[in-house]
């Protein structure tokens, strides 16, 4: 038995236009004219314009009856009414009736009066929207990774030497990492906005900048380059695997110190695992490391601390989570 306010199932006939059409099985792109329309005999659902039709949609989200056949044809004949006033387009009017499941006789009685009786299924409507909400495509779709680099400043070295169109190889020699090494330590500068490579590697803008900041008294990030990365992280929180792998060690502190606080090790990286979605992909082991090494990330940057196996978010922490759960907020209202 479903379970949901037909409003909602509404708001997605309203928006997915694509679906509808399919639902319908038209040719003819949809346009919503009008939504809980009132007509003398009540509130219609939807009503939508195509090239050569307007099409009334009256949709429930339980199994048919009688009453809902009645009901469409009443506002099936206002709207005949309003044409005859000029009141809307004059053109064929298509009237559906739109359930879940239908009693066979109900599907007849609709026929016999003109009403076209649609069923559709509520779960693959809801299933589908999900997936296309695209800040939801983004975010189920981006899950961290492993590029064999424990801390931030590991890669500074690479990335210090890196000039014009500079070739991985260039890279190998001045560092005397293995070009294997020195690829898989682009990707996470890649990842983090740094970096750009395609045959040769070049620093982006936001790399070049923190180059410019670096200070070579110190080994790890300076107070600058942290900054930088951190406002970057901020505004772009599901714009690659690295991004979304600090973001999310550090919001399974956050949600964890709900339960107990500090956070062990034996916790966090199990939480993390689920919501990085790789539950089913990574083992004990690989979920561990894993964890770890993002956090150390999350560390570099200032917004976790740890001490032995135990797990504190930072005040720069709570105001990155805040910051950023609010950015991930207007992503999702701005793709609905």
């Amino acid at each position: 038995m479903l379970e949901i306010r037909e409003s909602q199932i509404e708001d997605i006939f309203a928006t997915q236009l694509d679906d509808v059409k399919s639902i319908l099985s038209l040719n003819e792109n949809l346009t919503l004219i009008d939504r809980q329309k009132r007509l003398n005999s009540g509130r219609i659902d939807l009503l939508f314009l195509s090239v050569s039709s307007l099409h009334l949609l009256e949709l429930k989200a339980v199994t048919s009856k009688i009453e809902f056949c009645d009901q469409t044809i009443g506002y099936k004949n206002d709207l005949l009414e309003l044409q005859i006033k000029n009141q809307i387009p004059s053109l064929p009017l298509k009237s559906y009736l739109v359930c879940p499941k239908f009693i066979h006789t109900h599907k007849d009685y609709c026929i016999k009066n003109d009403i076209i009786p649609i069923e559709f299924s509520p779960y693959e409507l809801l299933k589908n929207y999900y997936f296309k909400v695209k800040a939801i495509s983004n975010l189920i779709s981006v899950k961290p990774s492993n590029h064999g680099l424990w801390n931030l400043h590991l890669f500074n070295p690479i990335i210090y030497a890196i000039e014009e169109d500079t070739h991985i190889a260039r890279l190998s020699n001045i560092t005397g990492k293995s070009k294997s090494t020195v690829g898989s330590y682009l990707r996470l500068a890649n990842e983090l906005g740094l970096t750009n490579r395609e045959f040769k590697v070049t620093l982006t803008d936001l790399g070049k900048k923190y180059v410019q900041l670096k200070d070579d008294s110190i080994d790890r990030l300076n107070e600058n380059q942290v900054e930088l990365l951190k406002d970057y992280i901020v505004k772009n929180p599901f714009s690659s695997p690295a991004i979304y792998g600090i973001y999310a060690a550090v919001e399974s502190v956050f949600l964890l110190s709900k339960n107990f606080y500090p956070i062990p090790l034996s916790e966090a990286h199990k939480f993390f695992t689920t919501l990085s979605g790789k539950q089913s992909e990574w083992a004990e082991k690989a979920s561990n490391y894993a964890f770890i090494m993002y956090s150390n990330y999350a560390i570099d940057l200032g917004l976790l601390a740890k001490m032995e196996r135990n797990y504190y978010i930072t005040p720069a922490g709570i105001k990155f989570i805040l910051l950023l759960e609010l950015n991930k907020s207007i992503l999702f209202v701005n793709s609905l």
